[in-house]
């Protein structure tokens, strides 16, 4: 099974992966009240423009297990493959609350990531746990440093792996998308000592996400959100330094209306002329639509509560019973320290028995093991949540029913710009535009241009465009969703933290 708890992409870690199943909803205990705000620098109509995204959820609310944002169709996208891969198309910050190893998640930290244009090219992917090669042992044998590939720049021309080559995970993450993105953008950052990857996809209006998100044309393009390798069914789930990600949480993306120079790249200039050189700024990303009103929608899900005491079972330790104490108060309910709350632990004395960081001894701390009283690590079930409700198989009272363990609160946030002080609205005209070399831009809009690449059954795209522009880069999608919503933070985290294994 998948890990699909997703997070809006803050520091995290965690994970993102994010679609997840969503059900009815269930405020009676639990709250989740995600507040979105959208704003462009320059709302004069068919111009590129930068967009502003800020997300939030406020203290005490759920995190959200899942969120997809929805660009209106009417605005111009333009296509990632004629876009330079590395050109940096916004930034992200995030204002996450964390709980680091096994402490109260009441842990301030910003994150900020600086997104890159990301390849499109399906044949030319990396896994991502492969390790850079470290040496050879004394037999010869070649050795990891435990780098992983993904984060590295193994040819030393400024880009990591994330952004000159394709997550194969991609589609398995998202295995029941019916189309490939138009864009993508990747970033990393480095987060408790452990480099975080975030991606954002912008895919065509309609495509099919998941049987439970939305999949209306008219509602736009849908932007997802990755983070890390969440959601991959093949997910080898392990402990690490981030055991706990909750509210409050403030992402702010900004998304870029035309790409700026990668300063970690090669460039040309009078002191530094190189034929082979890249210059990635000028290329426009995003175009207002005509003059009119937009909408632009996040559709989210809380996390869910099994015991609805108000924290989500991924922060509860005690997720099936009613805790004493409030799992973001440091030791509240928990005299011996231990990071399990006292309603459910079996030896909350201090001076009796001592402290057991990690009550079942499976190598996950109790705050960061989906059942803290029943082994399941990595020499048993790791961490496996088939039916992904944030409770693992080992403890799971209802293996087979998600809402057993709590309802998902679903949320459809909304917020509307203005273009050019109002009008009947409608898709740009690009053909005034042009790229740096004199080119004709052409923008994606509705009823934009058909794409063949699509997943087939084998998870890769169908079609043989290699994703490549004239100067050989391939491009994606900036900053994810550059202007979709990016989000970070919530979900995800836990997602990578209480993920299933199978």
């Amino acid at each position: 099974m998948s890990v699909k708890r997703l997070i809006p992409l803050v520091p995290i870690v965690a994970a993102l992966a994010l679609v997840l199943t969503l059900a009815a909803s269930d405020t009676a205990h639990a709250t989740f009240t995600p507040e979105l705000e959208v704003t462009v620098s320059d709302d004069t109509a068919e111009v590129p423009s930068e967009n502003v995204f800020t997300f939030g959820l406020p203290k005490g609310d759920v995190n959200f297990g899942g969120i997809v944002a929805f660009i209106p169709q009417e605005w111009g996208i333009i296509d990632g493959r004629d876009i330079p891969v590395g050109a940096e198309v916004g930034t992200v910050r995030a204002d996450a609350t964390l709980g680091l190893i096994g402490s109260p998640c009441n842990q301030e930290l910003p994150v900020e990531f600086k997104m890159q244009n990301g390849s499109l090219d399906t044949d030319d992917s990396f896994a991502f746990d492969d390790d850079v090669a470290g040496g050879r042992d004394g037999d010869g044998n070649p050795i990891a440093n435990n780098v992983d590939d993904w984060a590295e720049d193994n040819d030393q021309n400024g880009l990591i792996g994330a952004v000159e080559q394709w997550p194969e995970f991609i589609f398995r993450t998202l295995e029941d998308t019916t189309e490939a993105p138009i864009r993508r953008s990747a970033a990393m950052s480095i987060v408790a000592s452990t480099p975080i990857l975030l991606q954002f996809l912008i895919f065509p209006p309609g495509t099919f996400i998941n049987e439970n998100i939305p999949n209306d044309e008219a509602l736009g393009y849908p932007s997802v959100t990755l983070l890390q390798n969440i959601g991959d069914p093949e997910i080898e789930p392990e402990p690490g330094v981030i055991t706990d990600f909750c509210t409050p949480l403030l992402s702010v993306n900004t998304s870029f209306g035309i790409t700026q120079d990668n300063e970690d790249t090669p460039f040309v200039n009078e002191d530094n002329p190189d034929p082979d050189a890249v210059d990635e700024g000028g290329y426009p990303l995003f175009v207002n639509p005509q003059a009119g009103e937009y909408t632009f929608t996040i559709a989210s899900a809380g996390q869910r509560d099994a015991d609805g005491d108000g924290y989500e079972n991924s922060l509860d330790t005690c997720a099936l019973t009613v805790n004493v104490g409030n799992p973001r108060v440091n030791n509240d309910g928990d005299l011996d320290f231990d990071g399990l709350d006292a309603a459910c632990d079996p030896n909350d004395d201090p001076s009796a028995s001592g402290t057991n960081s990690d009550q079942d001894g499976d190598g996950y701390l109790n705050r960061g093991d989906n059942c803290p009283l029943i082994a399941n690590g990595q020499e048993t079930t790791n961490q496996f949540d088939d039916d992904e409700d944030g409770v693992g198989d080992a403890c799971d009272p209802d293996l087979d029913n998600a809402d057993a363990q709590g309802l998902l609160s679903l949320n459809e946030t909304a917020a509307v710009v203005t273009i050019g002080g109002g009008g009947a609205g409608g898709p740009p005209d690009c053909s005034g535009l042009t790229f740096p070399d004199g080119s004709e831009v052409t923008c994606w809009t509705a009823g934009g241009p058909d794409r063949t690449d699509a997943p087939d059954d084998n998870g890769t795209p169908n079609g043989d465009d290699d994703g490549g522009s004239d100067t050989g880069l391939i491009i994606g999608i900036i900053v994810g969703v550059v202007a979709a919503i990016a989000i970070i933070g919530g979900g995800a985290a836990l997602m990578m933290r209480r993920s299933d294994g199978a």
